[in-house]
């Protein structure tokens, strides 16, 4: 019996690192920025999200409830708008994950996001490092470790 339950949690655990690995392989495509919209294509999904920039307690979040997203005022100004737009498609990805598949947040959904964060900022011709560390620090300024 044991062996039995073993052998169906190692399938069920294989089964989940390899929808991981379809989560990390997928691009996402025509994302578009239009009044306080994103829209973006991922998974053969269109993801349409309402976002704002406003004073956040997180550098970006996203509503449990609504379709909205929000990223923090410190990354709304002309130097960053590659950065801004990098963090809504990282939160809007993150969102779906976790709406649609149940992934868990911090574990799952938040690593796929920060990849796709990451090709969306490169294809835009942006610095990572750089959006890492802005990143960082804002975090810290609002507090958190």
């Amino acid at each position: 019996m044991k062996k039995e339950s073993a052998r169906a949690k190692k399938k069920v655990r294989k089964a989940h690192l390899e929808l991981m690995k379809l989560f990390l392989k997928e691009p996402v495509t025509n994302v578009r920025f239009f009044g306080s919209r994103i829209s973006l294509t991922y998974l053969g999904c269109r993801i349409s999200d309402k976002f704002k920039v406003r004073k956040v307690n997180h550098v970006g979040e996203w509503s449990r409830r609504r379709k909205e997203i929000s990223v923090d005022k410190n990354f709304d100004n002309r130097q960053r708008k590659k950065e801004l737009r990098s963090l809504a498609v990282h939160e809007a990805v993150e969102r779906f994950l976790v709406k649609t598949y149940g992934l868990n947040t911090d574990n799952e959904a938040h690593v796929v996001a920060t990849r796709k964060e990451k090709e969306f900022l490169k294809s835009e011709k942006g610095n990572w490092r750089s959006h890492q560390m802005h990143v960082f620090w804002d975090w810290h300024k609002q507090g958190e470790k």
